[in-house]
């Protein structure tokens, strides 16, 4: 199945910014989809997935919620930019970049790859090469740090589990 993946370790040593990664959606003229996959992708993979998480609890507005794997969720209605969860953070996982109020969401462009399984988004011809990549992965890889968040994205990172989460 196809997947988007995100190696996150290359595009930070790439040193270019979310914002230079265009995305076609249609649905917004000025869209930031980039946004919301690396902010997926921060809670997947460096989030600490504190038992008693302390950004769920400082959000004033109840738009974090700790799910049942131990990810978190930012409901993006709910907030209100107010960085609490940041601050909260014992780690300093959560980072004010990726906490957008007004977001827009990645559709993974998967009305295009049903049209055309070669089909390349432009996210992944405008990001640094090999750190946004649209390619077939059947499932994760502990030992490559490739890990998946939901049906169409994987992140490449190396991963904070709980020691007695088997992998």
């Amino acid at each position: 199945m196809k997947k988007l993946l995100i190696d996150i370790p290359a595009l930070i040593e790439s040193g270019v910014s979310a914002e230079k990664i265009e995305c076609e959606y249609m649905f917004h003229r000025k869209n930031a989809g980039q946004f919301s996959l690396l902010e997926v992708a921060e809670f997947a993979t460096y989030c600490r997935q504190c038992l008693d998480a302390f950004c769920v609890s400082a959000c004033p507005k109840e738009a974090l919620e700790r799910l049942e794997p131990g990810t978190i969720k930012r409901y993006n209605m709910r907030c209100v930019g107010c960085k609490s969860c940041v601050l909260a953070c014992p780690f300093g996982t959560i980072f004010p970049e990726v906490i957008n109020y007004i977001t827009s969401k990645c559709d993974y462009c998967l009305t295009q790859l049903e049209k055309n399984p070669d089909y390349q988004p432009l996210c992944t011809k405008t990001a640094p090469k090999g750190t946004l990549v649209m390619t077939d992965l059947e499932k994760e890889n502990p030992k490559e740090h490739i890990y998946f968040s939901g049906d169409h994205l994987a992140i490449k990172s190396h991963s904070w589990r709980h020691k007695e989460e088997k992998v």
